[in-house]
């Protein structure tokens, strides 16, 4: 216990030499760590938005292809922002419209179905301008409105845009699926 007792009396200290060496060391792994700890953030939140990106994605795919299943058209027309698809039914004819529209909430492009443009089945939050979908005949010709498709592929392209952060963050997507 003397000995203990004796060692809180002693008076001596650190050189100036030890203490500049003890705070660059210090220095040194708290700025390592705190590079790691902000990568490890950034990537977090680039992820988060990726995976944002990706769900609204397969939303909307899921949606135009839900649609045209469940619809049955027995035709399909291209239009200057989308498609029209036409049901003849014993004479009757019934249309439905898959298209994106520019203007949606805060301005950006939204997908609409039947031109319901509040459908929960696609509200996202991304930002769709330069994405198009366009059907084409099995000879290869688009499906225009004096020259309806029976049969064909309908071409979806994609182009899904948000901000995060100051940043901008964008994900495209092409798929083609037989009608």
């Amino acid at each position: 216990m003397r000995r203990f007792a004796n060692r809180l009396k002693n008076q001596q200290g650190f050189t100036l030499i030890e203490m500049i060496a003890a705070l660059t060391i210090f220095s040194m792994v708290v700025g390592i760590i705190s590079m790691v700890t902000m990568f490890g953030f950034r990537s977090y939140h680039k992820i988060t938005i990726e995976n944002s990106l990706r769900e609204e994605a397969d939303l909307i795919m899921s949606s135009i292809i839900n649609e045209l299943y469940v619809f049955g058209p027995t035709r399909v027309e291209n239009t200057t922002s989308g498609l029209n698809l036409i049901k003849d039914s014993d004479g009757v004819i019934s249309t439905r419209t898959i298209q994106f529209v520019k203007g949606g909430e805060g301005g950006i492009t939204t997908l609409t179905i039947n031109s319901v443009i509040n459908d929960p089945r696609t509200s996202i939050h991304s930002d769709l301008s330069g994405s198009t979908i366009v059907s084409t005949n099995s000879n290869g010709t688009d499906c225009k409105a004096n020259i309806s498709c029976r049969s064909g592929l309908v071409d979806i392209k994609l182009l899904l845009t948000q901000h995060y952060d100051g940043r901008t963050y964008d994900m495209e997507m092409v798929s083609k699926f037989g009608f």
